[in-house]
């Protein structure tokens, strides 16, 4: 059994004492740790970067208000990058053990990914002891003493290729993970939390671990416990110690000592994988016939081919070989499969594409195994595949068809949303031929073939698949197995990774071309009802479809006609047409024919109706509009003129201003030469006065003055 990669995340945090302990319990199947550091002083980050297998982070606070919080962000987000590197992810803390009673982690985790499990939530158990051991040995052989504890049963171990997402709550005691979520068939993996070693180390770590809560933890109530006072932790301390017992005993019976309700158990979409005993795996001998024949067609898949060869090869059971037909490819999908060198891979390549039906009808004709497990070329065989088919089979020689549920998967790999629901046989109340051809009947298909595993005879009774179908030619086969008395099962678990291609590129993709095809090929294979015998009849739809003196195709199409969808009806009065030969018959086609609206012509009718109405208010609505039009016309034009008009009045004014900006620069002109003359004035007329004083001043002035008295006088006289 090939053991898987396990890569493990966690955070560190003044640990030294508890990392001897840890690695000799992780180091055994752990082949990756990635552990962020806290701000350790202890000498923790020295004891990290000193391990082979250790990649050293420091641990960020991403939510910097809550050390709670930035823990959860850590825990819902790291382990993606593990994602195609691992088989299995652990989230876990320093002091959680995860523990399994006689046996080892690496086996059981090899085991489980065989059987289809993808996530594996541990039973929480509260570990103590008075003192703080020396550090030798393991924990979980050294400390025994211990309770369960609710808080501690946690979402720890998981595929990280099968989960989109944890949905871890703070503190990792809870979680909502989102993906294809499959549990073992019973739960034996245990969580023993060693928190809880020597009192006075426990409350010293308690109280330094309260004062690193942000403010959102203590809003919140993150962490609660770090900040009790130490009479209250003993007070805890002595009532766990009261409840322990020693958990190492042979009577102690992991999943009936835990706390119930677990929560993964009351989860939608998580269902327990079935506890069948797995086969050996044996080596296939080239002489003789294998046990299984995978059958694989392929077309243009040259991005996946590769990944789904190699799934097989990489299945625990051996005893196998791979008949691949390549259908005519144009890319590289032919020299990829060329490449691979192996016996068991049995090639042959068609010189052109002969479609679906061919290609399957040339690749069973080749194979030798006595059961035959079908795979497509873009999808891939999860871990344990063949193993579990074969076990089912061998161990219920009534099922000659055994499926599993498809793993919907995106070109990228990781879970994508399905566009089919194949969970809808788990809801059946059996699996009988009857449940079986009521539901491919009314229904039709709920089956995903690239999860089928099928005894060799049950082909030989059904014969080859029907080359004329390409969307339906599955359901087809399952059907004419039934009839032939082959029993079909399903199994819960995951068996394929199914890739659910961009645009729609399946050829099951609802696209229009694909329903159109459906409508087609539906009615051709209800025909095989139509030719079933009475005991099948009665066993399937009992006294449904009239009086049983009519030929059962008639009663089939009876039954049909009263079905709402226009596919039966079709069917329905196809096989009318075919079987009538009484003249009740004749007339029941007669009534039928002109009923039975399998054209939608009522529909039509009333369409056309609906689109003769509409033409008319179309056209008064473009009355109306072309008339607003008209009405829009005339006032543009009234618009137009009066912007015309206020566009001249405007110009006009502009003229205007023009001509009373150029007066007003002439006035201002000529107001500066004013001004520049009363200048000149004022300077000579200062000029002179300032000469006259000088002259009344001067002592000729004053002798003078009694002479231009007389002066003045004479001529005043003369005057009169």
């Amino acid at each position: 059994m090939k053991l898987p990669v396990v890569h493990l995340y966690t955070v560190c945090w003044d640990e030294a004492d508890m990392l001897g302990f840890f690695f000799r319990h992780y180091d055994p199947f752990v082949d990756r740790y990635v552990i962020y550091d806290d701000g350790s002083t202890d000498g923790s980050r020295e004891i990290l970067a000193a391990h082979p297998k250790v990649e050293l982070r420091s641990f960020a606070r991403v939510e910097a208000e809550s050390f709670v919080l930035s823990h959860k962000a850590m825990q819902d987000e790291a382990w993606k990058e593990s994602r195609g590197r691992a088989d299995w992810v652990i989230v876990t803390a320093i002091d959680e053990h995860l523990h399994l009673r006689g046996r080892g982690m690496a086996d059981y985790l090899a085991e489980q990914r065989e059987r289809g499990v993808t996530l594996i939530p541990a039973l929480g158990f509260d570990m103590n002891a008075e003192a703080m051991p020396d550090d030798a040995g393991l924990l979980v052989e050294r400390v025994t003493r211990g309770r369960p504890r609710a808080a501690f049963n946690k979402l720890s171990v998981f595929d990280p290729g099968a989960l989109h997402e944890t949905g871890f709550g703070p503190g990792r005691h809870a979680a909502e993970p989102v993906g294809a979520l499959h549990l073992p068939a019973r739960d034996d993996l245990m969580l023993w939390h060693y928190k809880h070693l020597g009192f006075d180390r426990n409350a010293t770590r308690e109280a330094t671990q309260a004062l690193r809560l942000g403010k959102v933890d203590l809003a919140e109530g993150y962490g609660q416990h770090y900040r009790w006072t130490r009479e209250r932790l003993r007070g805890f301390w002595d009532e766990m110690e009261a409840g322990s017992t020693d958990l190492s005993g042979p009577d102690m019976v992991p999943d009936e000592a835990c706390v119930r309700p677990l929560w993964w158990e009351a989860a939608e979409g998580i269902a327990r994988v079935a506890a069948a005993p797995l086969p050996p795996a044996v080596p296939a001998t080239l002489d003789a016939a294998p046990t299984v024949s995978v059958l694989i067609k392929a077309y243009n898949h040259a991005p996946y081919v590769r990944q789904t060869i190699e799934s097989v090869l990489a299945q625990p059971f051996q005893d196998f070989e791979i008949v691949v037909t390549d259908d005519g490819s144009t890319d590289d999908t032919l020299a990829i499969l060329q490449a691979f060198d192996d016996p068991r891979i049995r090639l042959e390549a068609h010189p052109r594409n002969l479609g679906i039906s061919a290609a399957m009808n040339a690749t069973i004709a080749r194979a030798r195994g006595r059961y035959l497990a079908i795979l497509n070329s873009d999808d891939w065989a999860l871990p344990g595949r063949l193993a579990r088919q074969v076990a089912f089979l061998e161990a219920n020689p009534q099922v000659s068809l055994v499926f599993g549920q498809p793993r919907p998967v995106g070109e990228d790999g990781l879970p994508a949303a399905p566009f089919n629901d194949f969970t809808v046989p788990l809801r059946f109340p059996d699996f009988s031929r009857r449940t079986w051809l009521r539901q491919f009947f009314f229904e039709g298909n709920c089956l995903c073939a690239p999860t089928a595993m099928i005894r060799r005879e049950a082909y030989e009774a059904a014969g080859a698949y029907d080359p004329r179908f390409v969307n339906l030619q599955d359901l087809d086969m399952w059907i004419r197995m039934l009839i032939a008395g082959h029993g079909i099962h399903v199994l819960s678990e995951p068996l394929s990774a199914f890739r659910i291609r961009y645009n729609n590129a399946n050829t099951s993709a609802p696209t229009v071309e694909a329903m159109l095809r459906l409508q087609c090929e539906i009615t051709r294979i209800l025909d095989r009802f139509a030719g079933i015998d009475e005991d099948l009849f009665r066993e399937v739809f009992g006294e449904e479809g009239g009086p049983a003196t009519d030929p059962v195709a008639l009663r089939v199409a009876a039954i049909a006609q009263r079905q709402p969808h226009t596919y039966m009806q079709r069917f329905a009065l196809d096989t009318l047409y075919t079987h009538a030969r009484t003249p009740d018959e004749i007339d029941r086609l007669r009534v039928w024919s002109g009923t039975l609206d399998v054209y939608n012509l009522r529909t039509l009718q009333h369409l056309e109706r609906e689109i003769h109405g509409r033409d008319h208010a179309v056209a008064q609505l473009t009355q109306t509009v072309a008339e607003k039009d008209l009405r829009y016309d005339r006032e543009v034009a009234d618009l137009t003129a009066a912007v015309t008009d206020a566009e001249r009045r405007a110009a006009a004014l502009a003229e205007t201003d023009a001509r009373r900006r150029a007066d007003a620069e002439d006035l201002e002109a000529r107001l500066q030469e004013a001004d520049a003359a009363m200048a000149d004035l004022r300077t000579r007329l200062e000029a002179a006065l300032a000469s006259r004083l000088r002259m009344r001043e001067s002592l000729s002035w004053r002798s003078t003055a009694f002479l231009r008295w007389i002066g003045r006088t004479r001529r005043a006289l003369r005057a009169r």
